[in-house]
């Protein structure tokens, strides 16, 4: 959930433009969206592009030729049929072959991860509700809306472990729905304060219970298990980073970088059916590293501007191929807009959108 490539010059604009006192009395009439507003600045590093690089834009195709309200990710059942999250709370069902959607589920919320339980269960990361369930008849049932002591404000993504364990993103519990009401991007808050304010949690199936195993992460948003489970690699978002919480072994409970500056702005993580790390990533912006996040001053007009000014049209973007050591093996270009997430499907990935796009399809390179 990104902020669009226009909006941030029209921030970056508004910023330079605007004299002092008239900055001044902006700043003291017009109130951020959510108080109290405490900005960090910080000064990201150098964006220093992937080595390997190949475009795949151009190869991408669509699978049925229908618009859908942001269908930011996907999963698979037995059949090969495909589930799709919306924006408007639903889940669809998705049968390429017959060129039909149907609406399979009526979750609420703004539904974002989506992975297949053992059970035949479809789990939902549910923004604004918590962690869900959807049985084979379209039944949903809630499975924890809070942990820790705090409400789940913002599931984001999830992955489950060969022993049914639930590791789930809460990216930030300030900058919601409840507090902003519907907005494209919350991440760009997360963005303009720059406070660790997300945490990642554990769910139990058996004895459901839930329980925090990290928090003061910078807008945890994709996440994937290690190959040998033992420990959890999480996209933060909002600090160009990608950061490994160890969940087993010898360093149960400690976290540390796995791969720094990333040449984007990572949303979600997928491991495909052929084993290989892809984290889908936005583009990174010069005006919002350059300018805005480096400034207190710019980082309080930004957050004051109106919605429509901060989000435009999403940001283009790639597909970083990762090792299991954190290394880019490749970055896939050309996608615009980006992938919110991929999801394998018949020799090829099922991209994930913010706004209203087809389900799109590309053969895996």
């Amino acid at each position: 959930m990104i902020a669009g490539r226009r909006g941030w010059w029209a921030v970056l604009a508004g910023v330079v433009a605007v004299p002092f006192l008239a900055l001044a009395a902006f700043l003291l009439l017009v109130p951020p969206p959510v108080e109290p507003f405490e900005p960090v600045t910080w000064v990201p590093p150098a964006l220093v592009p992937a080595e390997s690089r190949a475009a795949i834009g151009t190869d991408v195709g669509v699978l049925v030729d229908e618009d859908l309200n942001g269908p930011e990710d996907v999963a698979v059942d037995a059949d090969e049929r495909l589930y799709v999250s919306t924006r408007d709370g639903r889940i669809l069902r998705v049968d390429p072959d017959a060129g039909q959607i149907e609406t399979f589920a009526e979750v609420g919320g703004r539904p974002l991860g989506l992975q297949f339980a053992a059970s035949g269960e479809l789990l939902v990361a549910n923004q604004g509700i918590g962690l869900q369930a959807v049985t084979p008849a379209g039944e949903v049932r809630l499975l924890a809306d809070s942990a820790g002591g705090e409400p789940l404000r913002s599931a984001n993504d999830l992955a489950v472990a060969s022993d049914g364990i639930v590791y789930l993103t809460d990216s930030n519990g300030k900058y919601t729905p409840t507090t902003l009401g519907a907005r494209a991007s919350y991440s760009l808050y997360d963005f303009l304060e720059g406070r660790p304010q997300g945490r990642v949690l554990a769910y139990d199936p058996v004895t459901t219970e839930i329980r925090v195993i990290a928090e003061g992460l910078y807008f945890p948003n994709g996440i994937v298990l290690a190959e040998d489970e033992q420990s959890v690699l999480v996209g933060e978002s909002t600090r160009y980073r990608v950061t490994r919480l160890w969940i087993g072994g010898d360093r149960v409970g400690t976290a540390e970088v796995f791969l720094d500056n990333v040449p984007g702005i990572s949303d979600g993580f997928t491991r495909d059916s052929d084993g290989r790390l892809i984290l889908a990533t936005y583009e990174r912006v010069e005006a919002l590293d350059e300018v805005i996040l480096p400034s207190v001053v710019a980082r309080h007009v930004a957050v004051r501007l109106p919605a429509d000014l901060l989000n435009g049209d999403p940001l283009p973007g790639a597909l970083l191929e990762l090792t299991e050591d954190g290394r880019i093996i490749r970055s896939h270009t050309g996608l615009d807009p980006a992938a919110t997430t991929v999801t394998s499907w018949r020799g090829g990935w099922v991209l994930g959108a913010l706004l209203d796009e087809p389900l799109r399809f590309v053969k895996v390179p």
